[in-house]
């Protein structure tokens, strides 16, 4: 059987591009899924009944250390051959088999994968260490990791939402008076070096809203205006007419029921658009879902389903934040009206990284917060879930998109809202960040580049 991941030339195996990429994907992992509780309702359960556990005591089932390891051995082999391959080069050998553009791909792709895998080692490495100097040492490896990965959380936008948020409460009986002051002695002293923070401009938002209703105006014809509320059964019967319909068959893309989903998601691997079972949405919700769903990280993977190489519609490295930010913006878009977006989660890791809250004091915090503003306290457990996600002690800064992503895309959006290439530049490039390294590979795949 041919081996192609090298090419016969002259007698000699010489590495391919292709078949670099493919060890690559074979490593490939997402994080969040490896670093998911197994026992997620028994933990939380246990937790909110027990005052005394300073945070839930979760199960890590998925974690599987020993193939995060193979994969990370694996990722170091395509390491060393890179570096084989530019020593060979160097020397002025052939690289038609491998060029320098396609080497700065798979460089792009390994660092990724190397940070992804590592990263949830670091967890795996910090539930099990079993002294204090191991527990200090995995600490800093997984922290130094988390942030590499995901970004840091801005001390100035931090203390400046975390104030917003303070002045945003107007306590009037005693006892919200009480529990008023109760909070700001849980948070402590804010410093006054907060920013204020970016807001798209109400005009940008009215223009981009004309433009996304006319861009997914074949999609919104499917959504009956008749009702106020439609089930999850008729979310998922009205995608998968779209993609019939609207998208010639939808690539081999789907829309089901997940009776296990907490809320909508999309999968590239599956190609599947999960919804949970049982939940019904009024009439503009499912439409902002549809369009964030299946028009925003569906319609962003469609350009490159094709294509050899599949990151190109599963995601490039530094996409997470810009196809979050794409979503959201078209979501509020179809609505009219710019929201918040991620501020709890970006208050949550916060509070854990320049606060030192453990998840029994963000837990707390959030709950007053919540009960004085007079909003449901119902997604508190689960976001300071995700805000301490793996360890259940390190914060971990993947939410921090939600709030970064849909800046950066409206910045993008105020920046460019008369060009006429906005939506191509948006939703034909692939599952790519505006990134100039990214974006500068979608545009030489585009032109054969790649």
């Amino acid at each position: 059987m041919e081996d192609k991941n090298f090419e016969v030339n002259d007698g000699e195996e010489q590495l391919t591009f292709e078949g670099e990429m493919k060890k690559i994907e074979a490593a490939m992992i997402t994080p969040i899924k490896k670093l998911r509780p197994t026992n997620d309702l028994e933990a939380k359960a246990e937790f909110m009944a027990d005052e005394s556990l300073e945070h839930p005591k979760n199960i890590y089932g998925s974690l599987d250390p020993e193939k995060i390891i193979e994969n990370i051995n694996s990722l170091n082999e395509v390491s060393s051959e890179l570096e084989s391959l530019r020593e060979e080069s160097g020397n002025g050998l052939d690289r038609q088999n491998f060029s320098y553009k396609e080497e700065r791909l798979v460089r792009m792709m390994l660092d990724e994968e190397m940070l992804r895998n590592g990263f949830v080692l670091a967890n795996y490495v910090y539930q099990t260490a079993d002294t204090p100097e191991k527990k200090e040492k995995a600490r800093e490896w997984h922290q130094d990791i988390n942030r590499k990965l995901y970004g840091e959380v801005d001390k100035a936008t931090f203390f400046g939402l975390l104030k917003e948020r303070i002045d945003s409460i107007h306590p009037e009986t005693e006892e919200e008076k009480e529990d008023f002051e109760r909070l700001k002695e849980k948070i402590g002293v804010i410093p006054e070096d907060g920013v204020e923070r970016f807001k798209p401009k109400q005009e940008t938002v009215d223009r981009f809203s004309e433009i996304v209703q006319d861009f997914f105006g074949g999609f919104l014809e499917h959504i009956p205006e008749d009702k106020e509320s439609i089930s999850s059964e008729e979310v998922v019967g009205i995608i998968n007419e779209i993609l019939d319909e609207e998208l010639e068959g939808g690539y081999g893309y789907r829309a089901i029921v997940d009776e296990k989903a907490s809320s909508a998601s999309v999968s590239h691997v599956d190609k599947q658009i999960k919804f949970p079972g049982g939940k019904d949405y009024p009439i503009n919700k499912a439409k902002a879902l549809i369009c964030h769903e299946l028009g925003t990280h569906v319609m962003r993977a469609i350009p490159f389903l094709d294509h050899d190489l599949k990151v190109f519609s599963k995601g490039l490295p530094k996409n997470m934040d810009f196809d979050e930010g794409v979503a959201k913006c078209v979501e509020q878009a179809i609505n009219g009206k710019y929201e918040d977006s991620g501020i709890d989660h970006y208050l949550n890791i916060g509070m854990a990284t320049y606060l030192n809250k453990n998840f029994r004091e963000v837990y707390d915090i959030q709950n007053l917060m919540k009960s004085l503003m007079h909003v449901s306290n119902e997604k508190v457990i689960t976001d300071v879930q995700r805000c301490f996600r793996g360890t259940g002690e390190l914060p971990n800064n993947k939410d921090l998109t939600y709030y970064n992503g849909a800046n950066q895309v409206w910045k993008y959006i105020e920046d460019h809202i008369d060009d006429p290439e906005l939506m191509d530049n948006l939703f034909l490039s692939g599952k790519a960040s505006m990134d100039h390294d990214e974006q500068q590979l979608v545009y030489e795949t585009k032109t054969g580049g790649i």
